[in-house]
């Protein structure tokens, strides 16, 4: 009778074999592919994102590592899986609300990337890639900007198909370089070059609610780094006003004008949002239920048949999945900025790891953002932020030989 194959042997055992060797070399180039796409090309960044995952979960079956992966934070993304599954079950028209769920297991690139990069070393390397590819894309939009000007009927975008978008991750790009550069050792000063330039080319998207989250993400850093430098953070906005270019000046001023036409819009979807959550108030009435709701309620402005979105990850979660969902949502957020800081608290006897206030500054930032739009539905913002994420959980130093092998 043939002996059973430990685990142990089985890891030696398949380690070697070319096979395998092929599939951890895919994974890790489909990241590689994944961070230099994902400021240009969603349809290419999902693409190698499911090749990279399919990779990497055949790599750890066939070498038995399971046991050596680590899944922080699991449960509060599992509860909102379940919240989920639960609201489209039981939505007004699931057959529509359940292509929703096609959004959730874009979170597997989270526990993808902090399982797959081997260290500390290694994924200050592969975060470079992703801050050359935004630096990039900012380089094109400044070019747009020059070229075409800057308007509200002509923002940029770069090459993604929508101004928000873009926005969007240059925002949490930003912010991560800018807690790379207060606190990782030793300093890179030529990350204040870079994290100028996608300030700059975020101003010229004229999107208010992307400065708000660098605003906010980027006083938190400054608060964790030197607490009295907050004083200078007025200074600063006084010189963007002064010397931004015309067209972002009209936009900052417009913060000020409550009867500003895209303000109106809001307040008028989320009062027909907060309609429909009251009559749908446990379980939401599904993903994508707008559409078939909205004649329900008045909508003088004609807004929710032009956006059928709420323009807000509050509403637009209260609306899809009720009050189950968003304390599940909440729950999430919370649980992450408790054990990122609990993981890597502030003023530590080594200091801080700079993915840890990076990450946490990147979390506040897309949520700050997200009270005027709805980007965790935005899936070339949500896969970058999940990557951000991970950045905090990968290993001081690399892993043991076993453990490697499974988790790479």
């Amino acid at each position: 009778m043939t002996t059973p194959i430990t685990w142990k042997n089985e890891q030696a055992d398949l380690s070697g074999r070319p096979a395998l060797r092929a599939l951890d070399s895919v994974a890790r180039g489909c990241l590689a592919l994944f961070l230099a796409l994902s400021m240009f090309s969603i349809s290419a960044a999902q693409s190698a994102l499911t090749a990279g995952l399919l990779a990497w979960l055949a790599h750890t079956h066939f070498t038995g590592g399971w046991r050596a992966l680590r899944w922080p934070v699991v449960v509060p993304f599992a509860l909102f899986w379940l919240a989920a599954i639960v609201s489209v079950a039981l939505a007004e028209d699931p057959a529509r609300a359940v292509w929703g769920l096609k959004k959730l297991p874009q979170v597997l690139l989270f526990f993808w990337a902090l399982n797959l990069i081997r260290d500390r070393g290694e994924r200050d390397r592969w975060v470079l890639l992703l801050i050359g590819s935004a630096s990039a894309a900012a380089l094109f939009g400044v070019y747009q900007a020059v070229s075409a000007g800057v308007s509200l009927s002509q923002r940029v975008n770069g090459t993604l198909s929508i101004y928000m978008t873009f926005s969007g991750l240059l925002m949490l790009v930003g912010l991560t370089v800018l807690g790379r550069l207060l606190f990782r050792r030793p300093r890179e000063h030529w990350l204040a070059g870079v994290f100028c330039l996608l300030v700059f080319c975020l101003l010229l998207t004229l999107t208010r609610q992307a400065w708000l989250g660098v605003l906010v993400g980027g006083i938190f850093l400054i608060f964790l780094w030197r607490k009295t430098l907050l004083i200078a953070v007025p200074v600063v906005i006084f010189v963007l006003v002064l010397f931004s270019p015309q067209a972002v000046r009209d936009r900052m001023v417009s913060l000020t004008n409550y009867n500003d036409v895209t303000l109106q819009e809001r307040l008028a979807l989320w009062r027909v949002g907060w309609m429909i959550f009251e009559d749908h108030p446990i379980l939401g009435c599904g993903f994508y239920c707008v559409v078939q709701v909205r004649g329900e309620y008045p909508d003088p402005m004609n807004i929710v048949t032009r956006v059928n979105g709420m323009h807000s990850n509050v509403l637009q979660i209260l609306v899809d999945t009720g009050l189950l969902g968003f304390a599940a949502w909440s729950a999430l957020w919370v649980c992450y900025l408790i054990t990122v800081y609990r993981h890597a608290p502030p003023g530590g006897p080594k200091g801080m790891d700079w993915a840890a206030g990076a990450a946490m500054a990147a979390v506040l930032g897309f949520l700050a953002a997200g009270m005027f739009e709805a980007n965790f539905y935005d899936s070339e913002v949500a896969m970058v932020l999940y990557f951000i994420m991970a950045l905090p959980f990968v290993r001081a130093e690399k892993a043991p030989a076993a453990a490697q092998k499974g988790a790479s």
